[in-house]
């Protein structure tokens, strides 16, 4: 019998933001992200006082949610303040001084009300540099600082004029905005009796451009600030010939994709038994054939997004044939949109011979064109027991073949 509410509570259960609060608590499975949980932890834990970590791997891996569960397993030992970059920032648009300027802002919003009046009201140093922030906005003079860091983080996001004009003074008040953030962390750490953690998720998302010049152009600014950070960092930028140069600057984490086979093509089937599990979670298992479930997770490649995505889609096209069941047929509908995308955007005639030497070899055919089809998930990388082989998406391998119809 067709069960509309059912597949409707499903495809919301199948929501692609990273699972935080409740859905963390619902329907996180730690299979295949439990080591992952771990080093960060470890690395934070015992890492020198004011050491920073990047956090790599593909978009859509899951990092996200690897950070919410490493912020809530750390919280009782570290006052953590998390925030999304591309929430507070412009992410068409973002300098080194742009993310030290968000960390500030979010640590001072992070604390309650009126103990950031009483610290404002007591520490000049703090009051000076919020001047300064002040100054280029011409921001009434009845704008209270308490409600000051709400309109400058707002205007900097959307406001081209605005963000150039703070970020010309900010960048000729560097010192002071270090000296800021220093002070505000030993305030907190001093009232809190806990050391600080920040973390900044989706800098992953960022152009090359924009993530060369933050991470190697700017190199030394982001490690300056007294004070735990991890970083997420874009794939296709850790391909970059200077990744080398700044690697000894921070820890590095990498978070694998999901392997559902070897380098040999062998099924890991505790792997697709776990993604298996990820599906039993948020829907009901006699809602979905196995055929279906099988035939979706081999088309994610081991990609998490995807196949929470590919599920979401499987959900809505259900309740629009009024199907009592995902099966087969409903799957292959799924997939082939995708393979549709594939086949529209990847440029055949320029890469075909490349992507299909790395499906071929399961090797990097050189960085330049590797970089290219990392960052937009044409080819896959995978890792396990020291072993390192790339992989093109099942998505695409489909358009191909097709294409060679």
């Amino acid at each position: 019998m067709f069960n509309r509410d059912a597949f409707i509570k499903s495809y919301n259960h199948f929501d692609g933001r990273p699972l935080i609060g409740q859905t963390l608590r619902d329907f996180y499975i730690d299979d295949f992200c439990k080591t992952s949980v771990k080093e960060i932890v470890t690395t934070v834990e015992i890492s020198e006082q004011f050491r920073k970590m990047l956090l790599i791997g593909h978009r859509g891996c899951g990092k996200s949610t690897i950070l919410n569960k490493v912020a809530e397993e750390l919280r009782n030992q570290y006052y953590v303040v998390s925030f999304s970059a591309s929430d507070e920032l412009n992410m068409m648009d973002v300098e080194t001084v742009d993310i030290l300027l968000a960390a500030y802002l979010q640590l001072l919003k992070s604390l309650d009300k009126n103990w950031l009046i009483k610290f404002l009201e007591k520490d000049s140093t703090i009051r000076d540099f919020i001047d300064i922030l002040k100054k280029p906005l011409k921001l009434e003079p009845s704008v209270k600082d308490i409600e000051l860091f709400n309109t400058i983080a707002f205007k900097f996001k959307v406001e081209n004029e605005s963000r150039a004009e703070m970020r010309s003074g900010l960048y000729g008040q560097v010192k002071e905005l270090l000296e800021s953030i220093d002070k505000v962390c030993q305030e907190i750490e001093k009232q809190k009796q806990k050391t600080i953690l920040i973390i900044i998720d989706d800098l992953d998302k960022l152009q090359t451009d924009f993530s060369e010049k933050i991470f190697f152009e700017n190199q030394f600014l982001l490690t300056l600030p007294k004070v735990k950070v991890i970083y997420t960092f874009p794939l296709d930028t850790y391909y970059c010939d200077d990744y080398i140069r700044i690697s000894d600057r921070y820890d590095d984490q990498f978070i694998p994709l999901v392997n559902l086979k070897n380098k040999q093509g062998q099924e890991i089937a505790f792997n697709v038994a776990s993604l298996w599990k990820l599906i039993d979670r948020r829907i009901d298992d006699n809602l979905v054939k196995p055929e279906a479930w099988n035939y979706l997770i081999d088309n994610s490649g081991g990609l998490l997004r995807d196949l929470v995505k590919f599920m979401q889609d499987a959900c809505k096209l259900a309740i629009v044939e009024e199907k009592d069941v995902i099966d087969l047929a409903i799957a292959q509908q799924v997939i082939s949109k995708y393979v549709n995308d594939y086949y529209r955007v990847f440029d055949t005639a320029k890469y075909k011979t490349a992507i299909e030497e790395i499906a071929n070899t399961k090797e990097k055919d050189g960085n330049e064109n590797l970089i290219y089809f990392l960052r937009h998930l044409f080819a896959l990388e995978y890792r396990q027991d020291k072993q390192l082989w790339y992989d093109i998406h099942p998505c695409l391998k489909k358009a191909l073949d097709r294409d060679s119809v």
